[in-house]
């Protein structure tokens, strides 16, 4: 495999785009200045504009030098003659005189120069600024400067053809990674660190030193103990003072205190000699320095903080420029594309794209698998698919909230009486959710439990006064669960049911929480506030406030380290969750041309990112729309048929394909998540009648939940208080055709209408 410049210049161009994405901005200037692909002008302008002329002459001196050509030399003769008539004349017009002797002695004089500009920049008049000069806007001075200097650049052969980026698709890098390495999304950390070691490892083998060690820096992903040393030897101690600071402060814990201690004792030994080591190599026989330094890199190795981040991951050379061009020739080659441009970098939505199944979307020829519908597929009847209604105590009481476990090894359930209902079954018995015949049977599903305790102890909340206005909440946390329904937070023990903790207070009452990495819950209250819990120390980290309304609902980025709130009027709000500062806020209400003549309510019923924690769906009692991650940006909207009448809820599978969306009318729809075309409509109201007794007259799924590890699995939670399971008859999914019959068609039992 050939690795020409070209592709080694593209992956450039989409690491600087990724720095820019994620705001690792050091390491985005510094990578340019060292790959010289890309001269960000308006880097450069702004660094004019307020007065920092080093690093304007620093960021240009990268690209080109005063001696390069007749441009050049012009541009570094503007930008000190610039810098010289805002010397302050506060030292005997030492400043300026400093400038003259250093800088402008770079600029070569060469034989046609008529020495005009040389005679008036030393003129007296320039030398020795008066205080009325001093006082005078600068502003005006520097941008026309930074006009006449972009009219240089346009023509200097140095930077004019580095002056443009190239057109590229958002989050272009990462799409490429995932079509080659979908599975790195699983690990801790995700695909985004295990794009940064790529990163770090190009770098390196690039020798870009200044941008690797702020990488490091900026990302907090590897700490490089070798580097750390290395300054040290140098003597650099500040250097590894400001590297140390970005990973960890001395108040962390004791070895961070212990490690910056013995760095401030080594500023002290400065003055003294290098000495070595006797071979033994034993500590009492080390000089006062090399005691220092080797107890630094001990205390690294047993610091908390630091400790999981030594080791550099083990990868084959190139790694990242070899994945870039497997992507991109294959993506040709499958695509009959025969461009390699970086705008035609493939971009997977929602980063859930594999090799094989880009092929099989995107290859024009070979054998059709299968018949595919052309219209989505219609299930009125229980026959249809696989369907089991779970057994319970014969509650009516509406399902208010619905959840399966992270390992899909239970469902628990809560409905609007505030009791809770917890379904089992063993890991052995799930397997009924791997598809191995053609056709599925209907004794696939195993015998699920209601659970219940020796102790005979039921999981019910604190109602609140008014049942109206309550709002039924819960969250799971290892083996606890955490729920609401409008009184205090109450804490149960998911094995026992017993109560073991509860907290809040009735007003202002607890409307929505979640778990946050770093042992945190996120809880949202009816008066708009948002409280950070820090369960741990049992205290407040953080208030939150940006809503004047009751909050409805949260949901947290793992990939963007940010909180998403909504409020009952629609409003959105993205808050950093490293220093809890709102980002940004977005009304999410928008008004549209639809069939129904209903309005719905601005009122944001359920937020959910997508498996891969880029983009975030937003439902609304009459559309559902997918919006940036980073920015709250509406990409694409959904507004359902008249006849679909009201959103009850709705949610991603667990590959992010697919949405369930559940409605009033009975149905649940199956849409693609990128087209939100229906591949699948289910009619629930066949499958559960009511009993003799009910008073509720219509059957609907008042909340839906997909399986943790199953795309094609779903629970829905009914009005009548039912919680039924459904998964398709069909190992292609809920899309596939139905199997034809002997004479040729599709059999009776399965309607396809629409």
């Amino acid at each position: 495999m050939i690795l020409d410049e070209k592709n080694r210049k593209n992956l450039v161009f989409l690491i600087l785009q990724f720095f820019d994405e994620e705001g690792y901005e050091e390491s985005l200037h510094l990578l340019e200045q060292d790959s010289r692909v890309f001269f960000d002008f308006s880097y450069f302008s702004n660094a004019i504009l307020n007065g920092n002329f080093k690093e304007a002459d620093d960021y240009l001196l990268a690209f080109t030098r005063p001696e390069a050509n007749t441009y050049s030399r012009k541009m570094f003769f503007d930008l000190f003659k610039r810098k010289l008539s805002e010397a302050p004349d506060r030292s005997g017009g030492s400043e300026a005189v400093n400038i003259f002797s250093k800088d402008l002695r770079r600029i070569p004089v060469l034989k046609d120069d008529s020495f005009d500009d040389l005679v008036e920049v030393i003129a007296v008049d320039d030398m020795r600024i008066s205080e009325e000069t001093c006082c005078v806007d600068k502003a005006p001075g520097r941008a026309k400067l930074c006009v006449d200097l972009h009219k240089l650049a346009e023509s200097n052969p140095c930077l004019c053809d580095k002056l443009e980026f190239p057109s590229l698709n958002k989050s272009a890098l990462l799409s490429l990674i995932s079509l080659i390495c979908p599975n790195c999304s699983g690990r801790n950390g995700g695909l985004k660190e295990d794009l940064i070691c790529l990163i770090l490892q190009f770098l390196y083998e690039a020798k870009y030193k200044n941008t690797l060690h702020k990488l490091e820096q900026e990302t907090k992903v590897f700490f490089n103990l070798n580097y750390l040393a290395e300054v040290m030897k140098l003597g650099e101690y500040g250097k590894a003072e400001e590297y140390l600071g970005a990973f960890t402060d001395s108040k962390d814990n004791k070895y961070s205190k212990a490690m910056f201690l013995e760095i401030q004792k080594l500023i002290c030994l400065q003055s003294t000699e290098w000495e070595v080591a006797t071979p033994s190599g034993s500590l009492d026989n080390m000089s006062p320095k090399i005691k220092l330094h080797a107890s630094v890199a001990m205390l690294a190795k047993k610091n908390p903080v630091l400790k999981d981040k030594l080791k550099f991951p083990s990868m084959e050379k190139s790694r990242l420029l070899t994945l870039m061009k497997q992507t991109m020739d294959w993506w040709t080659s499958s695509t009959c594309n025969s461009s390699s441009s970086l705008e035609n970098v493939p971009v997977v939505s929602y980063l859930c794209g594999t090799p094989s199944s880009l092929r099989k979307k995107f290859n024009k020829t070979g054998p059709r698998k299968k018949v595919v519908n052309c219209k989505p597929n219609e299930i009125n009847d229980p026959s249809q698919c696989n369907a089991l209604v779970l057994p319970d105590y014969c509650s009516e009481e509406r399902i208010a909230r619905l959840t399966y476990s992270p390992s899909g090894d239970y469902i628990l359930a809560l409905a609007e009486d505030a009791a809770h209902n917890l379904w089992t079954w063993s890991s052995s018995q799930n397997e009924f959710c791997k598809y191995t015949p053609r056709i599925l049977k209907e004794n696939v599903f195993p015998k699920p439990r209601l659970h219940q305790p020796q102790s005979g102890k039921t999981m019910k909340n604190e109602m609140a006064a008014s049942v109206q206005n309550s709002t039924s909440c819960f969250a799971i946390k290892g083996s606890y669960l955490f729920s609401t329904s409008g009184g205090k937070i109450a804490v149960f023990d998911l094995k026992s049911f017993e109560k073991v903790a509860s907290f809040g207070s009735p007003t202002p009452m607890a409307t929505y929480f979640i778990f946050i990495p770093g042992d945190l819950l996120a809880v949202g209250l009816d008066d708009g506030s948002i409280y950070i819990h820090c369960l741990s120390s049992r205290k407040v980290k953080e208030k939150l406030e940006g809503h004047d309304q009751k909050i409805t609902c949260l949901a947290f980025s793992r990939c963007f380290n940010v909180l998403v709130s909504s409020d009952s009027d629609g409003k959105l709000c993205l808050w950093s969750t490293k220093s809890w500062v709102k980002l940004t806020s977005k009304n999410s209400t928008r008004k549209f041309c639809t069939q129904s003549n209903h309005e719905s309510t601005s009122l944001v019923t359920h937020l959910q990112f997508d498996p891969y924690q880029i983009e975030l769906l937003v439902v609304h009692e009459g559309w559902i729309g997918i919006y940036e991650g980073r920015t709250l940006d509406c990409r694409l909207q959904w507004v359902p048929d008249e006849s679909d009448t009201s959103i009850t809820s709705a949610t991603y599978s667990s590959d992010g394909e697919i949405i369930y969306v559940g409605f009033r009318s009975g149905f649940i729809k199956i849409v693609d998540s990128r087209t939100f075309m229906t591949v699948c409509r289910i009619n629930l109201t066949s499958f559960t009648q009511p009993s003799p007794n009910s008073i509720r007259l219509e059957v609907y799924p008042t909340v839906v939940a997909a399986h943790p590890s199953h795309p094609s699995q779903i629970s829905a939670g009914l009005s009548n208080g039912k919680v039924i399971v459904l998964q398709p008859l069909w190992s292609g999914g809920w899309g596939e055709a139905a199997p034809l019959d002997d004479n040729g068609g599709y059999s009776n039992d399965s309607d396809h209408s629409y």
